[in-house]
């Protein structure tokens, strides 16, 4: 590299140092990278600062143990062409990467830099900021999943030290006592009774595999019997003559009655 500021900028950041980069920069100085979908530098960054927080270290997080190392140097009257590697590893990848760039610099009539563009593969660059959030989310999960096993053992200690004697309802060495026997017979019966089981082979089954003695009250509660039927009512029998003639004759005198 030729020995002269901006050669040396790039010599410098070789060894991972920026500042004398960044010295060379005024306020109205444009780092230029294009508008690609997905790419985390895209855009026109100005001055030293954004320089430094948008483009460098936004790149350091991308690559770790990021160098920029200048190779050749070129001048074109007014430009200046600086063609070089990037090296750095991404998240999750065994070795580094290197990826050719070419800068283009447009130099002003004072001899301080104006404008610089960019060119190297950003599509990698683009898959180092995807792996990089993939590896953050994957960080994430990991951390929820710790925090869900540290509120399950938390609560287990809870259980633990507010049922450290035997209740009302279970045996010698924690054995769960008749109600809880009961209640998990009923939930395995609406289990079996759901996916087709008949009546028999559920009382079977909390008979058998449960030891429920007598499971007939929980089979009843899951398979209720059927209403017995109601038998109609009889018919009246027909009246003879001689009733019917009597019937008719109260009517008509109840009737003669209510019309008085």
């Amino acid at each position: 590299m030729p020995d002269w500021s901006l050669g040396t900028a790039y010599e410098a950041l070789g060894r991972g140092d920026s500042s004398p980069l960044l010295a060379l920069l005024g306020e109205d100085f444009e780092w230029v990278e294009p508008e690609l979908p997905g790419y985390p530098l895209a855009g026109v960054h100005r001055g030293a600062i954004e320089v430094r927080t948008r483009v460098l270290e936004g790149m350091e997080r991308l690559l770790a143990g990021l160098t920029i190392e200048g190779e050749e140097m070129v001048e074109a009257g007014s430009r200046i062409v600086v063609t070089g590697l990037i090296r750095g590893r991404p998240a999750g990848a065994d070795a580094d990467w290197e990826l050719p760039f070419a800068h283009v610099w447009e130099i002003g009539s004072r001899g301080r830099p104006e404008r610089v563009r960019t060119y190297f593969d950003r599509s990698r660059l683009t898959l180092a900021a995807s792996r990089k959030e993939l590896a953050s989310v994957a960080d994430d999960l990991l951390e929820q999943a710790a925090e869900i096993r540290r509120q399950w053992d938390r609560l287990g200690e809870t259980l633990s030290a507010t049922g450290s004697g035997a209740s009302d309802d279970e045996g010698e060495g924690g054995e769960a006592g008749p109600s809880e026997r009961a209640s998990s017979a009923r939930l395995a019966a609406v289990d079996m009774a759901s996916d087709g089981a008949t009546r028999e082979e559920v009382e079977t089954y909390l008979r058998d595999e449960l030891g429920i003695d007598e499971p007939a009250s929980i089979v009843d509660e899951v398979f209720p019997q059927p209403a017995a039927p109601t038998e109609p009512e009889a018919p009246e029998a027909p009246l003879d003559d001689q009733t019917a003639a009597l019937e008719a004759g109260r009517l008509g005198r109840l009737f003669a009655r209510n019309r008085e």
